[in-house]
């Protein structure tokens, strides 16, 4: 599978394409980049072509210097460039975590280019924006002053991480390598611009409600910081379907992957780009 670099929004994102059929595009979650779906990149593409890439600041993506470079404008103005600059006029979307931001964002302004809907394990600390905003200016203080390999560390310990770095070394050794795949300056301008600045989902249910694309709001059982969110896109966005996964915590494509290709498979097959 060959990276491409797509000359998007001012600045180049780096993109994988794996597979033949219907689009299936892939929003990765924060800190992670595109290498991320290595298991729905290899599964997925058996019956769709799948399109997986770096959002800015993360991987091999432009990563802005300044801070004004970053926001969650700019994650979903850069989501739409990529899919314009490929000719994808329809396509199955799936937003994990941060991705979940821009993947919602583009089904809102766009439905019609949207065929089917998959935010799995978004909204983490939605109920309570205080705290993702600690969390963020605690690992932003963290990286400015002890840098990347101590940020790493202190991530892999955080809700978001530790489920699956804990599960044995090589895990671990792969989550951290994820993360440090991310420039530095990339993950405290995202911290900071993106993460402490989104909007809560409880302040957005009136769009929520008038969202009309087939959506499956996935989460891992385990993931304690997007039970709230999750319950609220599922009961709040008409007709969305919700499925939890037994024993999995946040990062469900990486820890249980062949469930999660299943649940992705199995919705897009509901709604057909042609239908």
């Amino acid at each position: 599978m060959r990276c491409s670099l797509a000359s998007v929004n001012g600045i180049d994102l780096a993109y994988t394409i794996a597979g033949a059929g219907p689009p299936l595009v892939l929003v990765h979650g924060f800190a992670c980049g595109r290498r991320m779906w290595v298991h729905q990149l290899r599964d997925l593409a058996r019956d769709h072509t799948v399109i997986a890439y770096d959002q800015r600041g993360h991987g091999l993506s432009g990563a802005p210097e300044r801070a004004e470079g970053y926001s969650p404008g700019h994650l979903g103005r850069d989501l739409a460039g990529l899919l314009d600059h490929l000719g994808i006029e329809r396509c199955h979307l799936v937003g994990f975590s941060l991705g979940g931001g821009p993947a919602l964002g583009f089904a809102l302004a766009k439905p019609e280019r949207v065929a089917s809907l998959v935010l799995a394990d978004v909204g983490a600390g939605a109920e309570s924006p205080m705290l993702m905003t600690s969390t963020a200016r605690r690992w932003g203080m963290v990286g400015r002053e002890s840098g990347a390999e101590v940020l790493a560390e202190e991530m892999l310990r955080g809700e978001f991480f530790k489920a699956y770095a804990s599960r044995d070394p090589r895990a671990r050794c792969h989550m951290r390598a994820l993360i440090r795949s991310t420039p530095l300056h990339g993950v405290l301008h995202t911290l900071s611009e993106v993460l402490a600045k989104r909007t809560s989902l409880f302040r957005m249910t009136g769009a929520l409600r008038g969202l009309r694309v087939p959506t499956l709001v996935l989460r891992g059982d385990a993931d304690q910081v997007c039970r709230a969110a999750s319950k609220l896109l599922a009961t709040t966005i008409p007709g969305a379907r919700e499925l939890t996964l037994a024993g999995i915590g946040h990062m469900a494509p990486l820890e249980a992957p062949a469930a999660f290709n299943a649940a992705v498979r199995e919705h897009a097959g509901r709604h057909p780009i042609g239908g």
